[in-house]
């Protein structure tokens, strides 16, 4: 799995300013993670009366304006780029199928690690999840905090034309997937704790080759209901972060 690379949605149709996290060119189009272009909506900065030009302090202060704006959702998508970047990451190494072969933990120590990790990329992935939820309460606090203060009706329509950029149906779904992804691998990883040294490889004229045979059927079809959740989920988590690329 890629690394994500989040393109963040175009304002230059509604307030002449660019707003663009960098792209490296060498990943491909299923990496970048992306908001949908807004349509033209007209500038949310109006002018100072209609049909009269604004004189050169009005204009640089709108054009102030327009860089505390641009500034502030600017820093807000860059913060959720990286913090994605880290979370898809992360979550790369918990989707290689080694994870799934309990042969592949040398010892209950090595399953302890993974549990580690795993707690901390649910951490992380709930970091996300809450920058998403407060984007628009951070816009509001970094404009709050900007050294040029902001008309707040421009603000507060700036900001209705940012949420609304983002995909949240799929966000959400994202969400709630990854959600079931972890306390899939983590009732897998309890399981391998618990049930240590039962089970071995099947030898090449097996049914099951690949996959590890257990001391009782119980014991399989416990592993193999976590085995068919994490898979499914995983694809259906890696169709969300397609989704958002588009």
């Amino acid at each position: 799995m890629k690394l994500l690379s989040i393109t963040i949605c175009t304002f230059s149709e509604l307030l002449g300013v660019t707003l663009l996290c960098p792209i490296t060119s060498a990943q491909d189009a299923r990496s970048k993670l992306k908001a949908p272009a807004i349509s033209a909506m007209g500038s949310p900065t109006p002018s100072p009366s209609p049909g009269k030009t604004p004189s050169e302090a009005e204009q640089r202060l709108l054009d102030a304006q327009k860089v505390a704006l641009q500034t502030a959702a600017n820093k807000l998508c860059e913060q959720i780029q990286v913090e994605e970047n880290d979370v898809y990451h992360r979550l790369s190494f918990f989707e290689k199928p080694v994870r799934l072969d309990p042969n592949s933990y040398a010892s209950p120590d090595e399953i302890d690690h993974w549990q580690s990790l795993l707690k901390e990329l649910k951490e992380r992935g709930d970091h996300v999840a809450e920058l998403y939820r407060d984007l628009g309460k951070n816009l509001d606090l970094e404009l709050k905090n900007s050294k040029v203060p902001v008309n707040p009706m421009i603000a507060s329509r700036f900001k209705t034309i940012l949420l609304g950029a983002f995909p949240w149906d799929t966000i959400n779904k994202k969400t709630s997937l990854f959600d079931e992804y972890m306390e899939a691998h983590r009732k897998l990883l309890d399981f391998y704790q618990q049930n240590w040294g039962t089970w071995q490889t099947a030898d090449k004229e097996g049914k099951q080759e690949g996959k590890p045979v257990f001391k009782t059927a119980a014991l399989t079809t416990t592993y193999n209901r976590l085995y068919a959740k994490i898979t499914s989920t995983g694809r259906e988590l890696e169709e969300q972060y397609i989704a958002m690329t588009k």
